[in-house]
């Protein structure tokens, strides 16, 4: 049973189990391809091509047709996306806990590296619960995979995911590279969740976002959002939410996400592991000084002061206030977290210093590149609420160019539930 075959068919599926059982079709059937939806393949290319004529968003509101489009992209975007377990999971090796793993994926560019390092990392195997943010459906650039849906087959695992963005385009930065000039299919960005138990009521929670800067700029249509889900844990069941908080605008906004997210679940009895990039940068984009004030503080705050904003943004004067909601809602993030960086800044992704320097960008990046190299950032974070406490770590070696992704994923452990969890009114 060698290689990767597109297409089974049922009698050779039946032919497959006779010769070697149960166990070992699983394995195989876990070895192929993701089934792709042709309706929605169809309905992704059709929303698509509506759209990406139009400059703006606020051109694409004021057309004609404009209402019907977006009934099909709230039904399109606002649908959790199941995805079956192969065969059932086997217990987990201790099910006084929950071990949890979280990964910003930076898309699935480099799918194989993601994929051994989930099955065979000893930080990362065997996680009871797998928490992914920047997963794709149908994008050149990760080879056109149904990412999440090949992850939860070769992990043998629960799982759904839910849609940020239809992209317009193959993507920005590397992505161009990895795309290759080839096209999209499903052209569909998100989160996702895998569990090692069954997934239940999976519903989506739409966040506040910049959407000018998302269609006009990075030429893309949809919302940041939660992904939630009941984890049907025998005897101790739970809810999971995976987020993807905005990174264009100020620290308010990211408040404002996570206000919108605790308000969703104020009334949920059941304890819940939250995990995401926060985007937590401590800076404010998107206002007229934010380049030169951003500028300013990597170049000339002393380099200990910098670790300390930039590795703690849940503390000290710059401090993002999304944790301050966090808190407010019930949620303690610091049993989980090492503070260690979790992504390396990369100058030539931030347009604004671009456009701050001009004809001077190439003075400018040999400026920045001291300041480059030590700001290192806290983006990702687990929370939970109704648990006896926990710990966590940050996984490192795998987040870097050239690696499984540009961010470093986190592992979690979260001990047995307290008996009563209760939402704060």
């Amino acid at each position: 049973m060698r290689g990767r075959p597109e297409l089974l068919s049922a009698a050779s599926f039946r032919q497959l189990h006779a010769a070697n059982g149960a166990a070992a079709t699983a394995r195989f059937c876990a070895m192929l391809p993701a089934m792709r939806d042709p309706a929605l393949l169809e309905e992704c290319r059709a929303l698509r091509s509506d759209v990406e004529g139009f400059p703006t968003i606020e051109a694409l509101r004021a057309a004609p047709g404009w209402p019907a489009l977006d009934v099909r992209l709230r039904r399109l975007l606002g649908t959790p996306r199941l995805l079956p377990a192969p065969s059932p999971p086997p217990p987990s090796s201790d099910p006084a806990r929950v071990r949890a793993v979280h990964w910003n994926l930076e898309h699935g560019n480099e799918y194989a590296q993601i994929e051994r390092a989930l099955l065979t990392h000893p930080g990362l195997r065997d996680a009871d619960l797998v928490l992914l943010n920047e997963v794709d459906l149908g994008m050149a650039r990760s080879g056109n995979r149904d990412v999440a849906a090949d992850l939860a087959k070769a992990l043998g695992l629960h799982g759904v995911f839910g849609a940020l963005f239809l992209e317009l385009t193959p993507g920005r930065d590397d992505d161009l590279r990895f795309a290759a000039r080839r096209e999209n299919q499903e052209s569909l960005f998100g989160v996702t969740i895998l569990s090692r138990w069954p997934i239940t009521g999976a519903r989506v929670v739409d966040l506040p976002s910049p959407g000018h800067i998302q269609f006009d700029v990075e030429r893309m249509i949809g919302r940041h959002i939660a992904l939630a889900a009941g984890i049907e844990r025998p005897g101790a069941p739970f809810v999971a939410v995976s987020t993807h908080l905005e990174v264009h605008r100020t620290r308010a906004h990211r408040a404002t996400q996570v206000r919108v997210l605790a308000d969703a679940l104020r009334d949920e009895p059941r304890p819940v592991i939250l995990a995401g990039d926060f985007n937590s940068h401590t800076f404010d984009r998107g206002l007229w000084h934010a380049p030169l004030a951003g500028a300013l503080a990597l170049l000339l705050t002393p380099g200990g002061a910098l670790r300390r904003r930039l590795l703690h943004p849940d503390e000290g004067p710059a401090r993002e206030p999304l944790f301050d909601e966090l808190r407010g809602a019930g949620f303690e993030w610091a049993p989980f977290t090492d503070h260690e960086p979790t992504l390396r800044l990369r100058f030539d992704r931030l347009e604004e210093l671009h456009a701050l320097f001009g004809p001077a960008h190439g003075l400018a990046r040999r400026l920045f590149a001291r300041a480059e190299r030590r700001s290192r950032l806290r983006l990702d974070w687990f929370a939970g609420r109704g648990w006896r406490g926990g710990r966590g770590s940050t996984v490192a070696d795998l987040d870097g160019p050239g690696r499984a992704s540009d961010h470093a994923p986190l592992v979690a452990e979260f001990p047995p539930a307290l008996l009563h969890p209760a939402a704060p009114g």
